[in-house]
């Protein structure tokens, strides 16, 4: 078992991390100097349903009184585990109702490098990730009609490289509330096959 292995790093960025390696297989996992107790998951999973509770409310789901909620959600900030509150749109309804997932490769290693300025250039990716294997960026992008989307990916399209888009059709999972137990491996745990 991964001694604490919490993915704290890789989910909100906090420092203090370094590679844990198990057995003859080499298992990764970032492991954060943050530690979290049943209260501090509390009030995290809760957070991140409704980050407009009220600290009284807070205080009432994990049996803390206002002040004392505070003082944790402040820690928690300090710490780099809560990044900050968002609110969350409704794309559609604000006239761009089509979304699409675009893979893009470059063949040219400085292009590579470079080409994240040039995707957060662009207003209409909404999130952009570097990734390891064939692709070099995954991007999440939202237009107004499939034209917009052409004059887009003409705009994405990297110099020496590819493009593969995606058009999104639903989101099952759009926002799934990180918990104590994901951070510690049960679910991998229970779903192991002897």
């Amino acid at each position: 078992m991964l001694l604490r292995a919490q993915l704290l790093w890789y989910l909100y960025g906090s420092g203090d991390t370094w590679p844990l390696f198990m057995g003859k297989m080499a298992r990764m996992a970032f492991v954060s100097n943050v530690n979290l107790d049943a209260t501090d998951w509390g009030l995290l999973e809760a957070l991140q349903e409704d980050a407009r509770l009220t600290f009284a409310e807070l205080g009432r789901r994990v049996s803390l009184s206002p002040p004392a909620v505070a003082e944790r959600v402040r820690r928690l900030e300090d710490a780099g585990v809560v990044r900050g509150y968002h609110a969350e749109l409704n794309l559609a309804a604000l006239g761009l109702p089509m979304q699409a997932m675009v893979r893009i490769t470059t063949t040219n290693s400085g292009e590579c490098t470079s080409y994240g300025a040039r995707v957060e250039a662009v207003p209409e990716v909404l999130e952009a990730q570097r990734v390891t294997g064939t692709d070099s960026y995954i991007v999440r992008v939202a237009v107004r009609s499939m034209h917009h989307l052409e004059d887009l990916l003409n705009r994405l399209a990297p110099h020496s490289g590819d493009t593969i888009t995606a058009m999104v059709l639903s989101t099952p999972v759009p926002n799934r509330v990180v918990t104590r137990d994901l951070i510690h491996g049960r679910e991998a745990a229970d779903t192991d096959v002897a």
